[in-house]
Parts: structure tokens; sequence; C-alpha cells
């Protein structure tokens, strides 16, 4: 498949996966009822075909998973257990991270989406079918068939670029800036607009390990809470140097004036100074 060009991303991406804005969770609403295994994943049952895991999986009008092999497919999550003809099998939904098996080389942040036999492949502009983005990738694949981390998403990319902005040092965002993904390839002090309610942006890791750090700076009128943080106005939120991964990643999104910013889902090492 064809690499689509680095441009500027406004991907609602994100917000979809997490806050339910996008036409991905109603389908994930029906899965649900079907029961999860314990593990953050949901139970479902293989169509005829059977499943592999680390494969994109979608539903079939029979209510069943299947293989997702289109990239216009509306793929409900990664499957996560290896299941034959009818028997039971689970996948993890919109907003899971997770592993995928890899159908050509992939970088940090490139945007996934379905392809043979249910790989991932970086969106392919070339394509006249509906753009379906159905991971971001949270590790690099050198090449085909390998297992890297995802974070599960669900969403079209009409309207939208199909690549995250790259912060390369200090940056100010504002809040019309809302939904973009940034990939951070430099230390960085991100600069955080005053709080909004729905302002949502993601930030990924993008250096070699220890090598970046991201610090995340509020309004001084404003705190960072969640995943364990109580939070403080003026308090950064950093993703430390030292134990910096590539693939590291924070989302947040704004609350009214008295929760502030609220982290949605991270992965790796952050800290409040």
């Amino acid at each position: 498949m064809k690499r689509i060009a680095k441009k500027s991303l406004i991907p609602l991406i994100l917000i979809a996966a997490l806050a339910g804005l996008m036409v991905g969770l109603p389908i994930i609403g029906h899965a649900l009822a079907v029961g999860a295994d314990g593990a953050g994943n949901i139970t479902a049952r293989s169509y005829t075909a059977g499943v592999t895991a680390g494969r994109f999986v979608k539903f079939t009008t029979a209510g069943v998973i299947t293989t997702a092999t289109v990239q216009g497919d509306s793929t409900v999550g990664v499957c996560r257990k290896t299941a034959a003809s009818g028997q039971l099998t689970s996948y993890a939904p919109v907003g899971a991270e997770t592993t995928i098996t890899s159908g050509e080389a992939i970088a940090v942040g490139d945007l996934l989406t379905a392809g043979t036999l249910g790989k991932a492949f970086v969106l392919d502009a070339s394509r006249a079918l509906p753009q379906r983005i159905s991971a971001v990738a949270l590790d690099a694949a050198a090449a085909a068939d390998s297992s890297i981390r995802v974070l599960v998403v669900a969403a079209y990319t009409a309207g939208l670029d199909s690549s995250p902005t790259a912060i390369t040092g200090n940056t100010t965002l504002d809040a019309n800036s809302t939904g973009k993904t940034y990939t951070v390839t430099a230390d960085a002090v991100i600069t955080l607009p005053p709080v909004e309610i729905g302002v949502t942006y993601t930030f990924i890791n993008a250096g070699l390990d220890g090598t970046v750090l991201i610090t995340l700076s509020p309004n001084s009128n404003d705190l960072i809470r969640g995943q364990g943080y109580a939070g403080a106005d003026n308090t950064d939120h950093i993703n430390t140097k030292t134990t910096a991964k590539k693939g590291d990643y924070c989302t947040i999104t704004g609350g009214d004036a008295g929760v502030g910013w609220f982290i949605m889902r991270q992965s790796g090492t952050w800290a409040h100074q």
C-alpha cells in the first residue's frame, strides 16, 4: 500500500475512541452486550472462516466477528485470541491498547487501517474507498509481520488531514487545535491554553528511548488531573526523560474551571512537577 504524505492533522480520532463522539461506539455498545472477558477485551463468536489474533476484525450481519480486510471496513477492534469457525474469542475494542500484526513498515504515530489478512497498513490515500482509521501506532515496524503496540480507534478521515502534527521544540497551543494528535521528536515544553470543555489533545513520544522530555504546562489557574494524580494549579505533567519510551502517550481533555484538564488515557512514566 502507498504511504500517505505527512501533513498537518486535525483527527478527532482519540476523542472518538474515548469520548463516544464517532461512529465506532454504537457498534461497540452492541458488542458489550455479549460480555467482557475480564481483561478489558470483549467476547464474541468467530465467523465461519475463523479469526487470527493480532488482526483487525469487524461484525457480520449475523453479529459475529470476521477479519476486516478493506480500508473502508467498519472495524470494531483487534482480535486477541485465534479461533476457528463458530468458537468464542475476544477482541480489544475502541479505546484499548493492544498489539497487532503489521502489513508493512510503520512509524510511531502513523494512522493505521485494515488490509490484506486483517493486518495493519498505513492509511492509503490512493484508494477511492472511504478512509477508515482503525488504530494509531505506538511502536514502529521495520517490515511486515512485526508485532507492534497500537491504540484502537474508529474514525473516517472525510474532511480531515491524515498524519499527526510534529512538535520539535517548545510549543504553545490554542483551543482551535483541539482534536489534534502530536508526535514529539525533541525536548518540548507544550504550553496549554486556558482550559475549555471538550478541548482535547494527544501527545505521542516519537523519540528514541530516553531521549525526549515532554512537558505539558497548563495555565497558571488550571490543573491536570486523572490517572491517580489529584492535580494542582500551575503544575506540569511530564513524560520523564530518563524513563521515556518511544510510543509513550497522553490524551487530555478540558473540563470546566473546577475540573481543569483531565487525563483520559496515557502510557509510560509521567510525573507532576
